[in-house]
């Protein structure tokens, strides 16, 4: 939560600001004022939670003040710490939803208090605002970009079969077992030379039609529809495996997908005077196999180039047979992360199952070496997606990507593989370092350029626009003392040396930042064990005897 103070007693303010531990509380002070209309400015700018508020201020008073937050947000909390104790102050309080009255002077348990309560009320209202129906609300609005997203995850086999069940029930998509799956792809076909009405910054919209025409002529079919990453429209044809099903109702399926793609086709023609082609798929009997099936349509419709436009084109085998190993989502997801994150043990206990699966099980030479190279693509495609250098990143292993079919001993496979984790989490993890290193380094010239001025953690995070949270906790595992801390013994060290050299104390605490004498004056003392006046001229002294 984060909290803001509005006192125009210097000393008072100072006094709650600092040396109540919020921080021990979750609280953080985000803004201090003393006075209404900066109050008013800062209030506009930091956004707290809590307002912490005197009602004896210059400008602009406490209570106009509080009507103006409150119109703002009613959400925001108030605290009135006052020294009027007439009952009409404390009553305008409470029509302006004050949570709390305290009468100067107040203790600091007693302020702390106040604030958590008025902390814990802001969370009831906050469970009791977003309730199950505004969810809800939010959930619909959002659902079908949502929806979308998971097909196209699940057609790129990004989930394993739990994790395909979980987030198909939640995103509200059916998806049954004992049922065939068919895939089709249906895209805009080049325009032809001489085309007037289109040109090709029109292909999206031409897209948007197609699919939305494709969702009125199948709106009573068993079919999913959804846009692809490019915009294509994917087609999920499915039907139930009844105890009959055989391969005549196998091709009884195929030719129904095929009527309807083919009348799809024919109307977006008429309507549009434009044509498209589609590829469909073999049907598959397992929903985590659809993106096979989604693959084979992309590969058929590929085939548009030798077949022509306006045409239909269901997926054929290739010539060659395939030998590389199936892609296993749940496998490549947990090497891509451990790899990006820096997990070296995880990242190697994924390369030895990835080992025993595709190398020990290999028949031939040939199915080694295609295993292989398909899990170097892998490992280049995860440094590729961060924009990495691949020989920084891979060292001295980026040689041996050049020389894979050398390597087709099991023995010399796993040891390239298992120095090639060690560059990349090496390389991540010191990235990772560097960048903390880089903050810390910002934060102490923010904090030497801003000597004069008075300057804390979160002016820091204003400047180098990150969470203050973060940067407290990053700081004091850097330096091993808090960012508040370090500000204090940078100061109080220059304080000291410039008293030694014969700055006077007032000029001191004023080129420090420190508005209030008394303050300056209380700090030094509780830093030194000593006040400002004695340590004056004492390097004079020192140098004498």
């Amino acid at each position: 939560m984060n909290l803001m103070i509005v006192e125009d007693e210097l000393r008072l303010l100072n006094n709650i600001a600092r040396n109540i531990p919020w921080e021990e509380h979750g609280i953080d002070v985000v803004a201090t004022a003393d006075n209404g209309v900066d109050a008013l400015r800062l209030f506009e700018r930091t956004k707290p939670n809590i307002v912490l508020l005197d009602i004896q201020i210059a400008e602009l008073d406490g209570l106009s003040l509080a009507r103006h937050i409150t119109q703002e947000d009613p959400l925001v909390k108030i605290v009135v710490l006052s020294g009027h104790d007439d009952f009409k102050y404390a009553q305008s309080a409470i029509d302006l939803n004050v949570v709390k009255y305290l009468l100067k002077p107040a203790g600091n348990p007693e302020v702390l208090k106040a604030v958590l309560e008025a902390r814990e009320r802001i969370r009831t209202e906050l469970e009791t605002l977003y309730n199950q129906e505004r969810m809800q609300r939010k959930w619909a609005e959002h659902l079908p970009r949502l929806q979308d997203l998971f097909c196209q995850s699940w057609m790129a086999g990004k989930y394993a079969g739990w994790e395909l069940e979980r987030r198909s029930r939640e995103l509200m998509i059916e998806l049954p077992d004992r049922t065939a799956y068919t895939v089709v792809v249906v895209d805009i076909d080049p325009l032809p030379p001489g085309e007037k009405r289109f040109t090709a910054d029109d292909a999206p919209l031409l897209q948007v039609t197609l699919l939305g025409l494709a969702e009125e002529l199948l709106d009573r079919v068993p079919c999913l529809l959804f846009p692809d990453y490019d915009g294509t429209a994917v087609l999920v044809f499915t039907a139930p495996l009844e105890a009959e099903w055989n391969e005549r109702a196998e091709n009884g399926f195929m030719a129904d997908v095929q009527q309807h793609t083919a009348k799809l086709l024919t109307v977006f023609k008429e309507y549009m005077k434009v044509t498209a082609s589609a590829g469909i798929g073999r049907p598959v009997y397992e929903k985590e196999a659809a993106g096979a099936s989604y693959r084979q349509a992309g590969l058929a419709l590929k085939e548009r180039v030798v077949h022509g436009r306006d045409i239909v084109i269901p997926f054929r085998d290739a010539p060659h047979p395939q030998t590389a190993v199936p892609i296993d989502a749940e496998m490549e997801k947990l090497l891509s992360y451990a790899l990006e994150s820096g997990q070296r043990d995880k990242a190697i206990e994924v390369v030895d199952r990835w080992v025993v699966r595709a190398i020990d099980r290999a028949q031939t030479p040939d199915e080694v070496y295609e295993n292989v190279m398909f899990l170097s693509a892998l490992i280049l495609r995860s440094i590729q997606t961060h924009g990495w250098p691949l020989a920084e990143v891979l060292g001295e292993q980026y040689a041996y990507f050049r020389r894979l079919p050398e390597r087709l001993s099991k023995e010399r496979i796993v040891e390239w593989l298992h120095g090639t984790v060690d560059s990349i989490t090496r390389y991540v993890n010191e990235r990772k370092t560097t960048s903390r290193h880089a903050l810390v380094t910002a934060m102490i010239e923010f904090v030497d350029s801003g000597i004069h001025e008075d300057i804390g953690l979160h002016e820091a995070a204003d400047k180098l626009f990150i969470n203050p949270s973060y940067l407290s906790r990053l700081f004091k595992q850097h330096m091993g003392q808090s960012f508040t801390a370090y500000i204090v013994e940078r100061k109080m060290k220059l304080a000291m040396q410039w008293l030694n050299e014969g700055m006077k104390v007032s000029e001191t605490a004023a080129m420090l930042g420190y508005r209030d004498f008394s303050y300056f004056t209380r700090v030094f003392r509780k830093h030194w064990g000593i006040p400002p006046a004695e340590a004056k001229g004492m390097g004079d002294k020192g140098a004498g005897g």
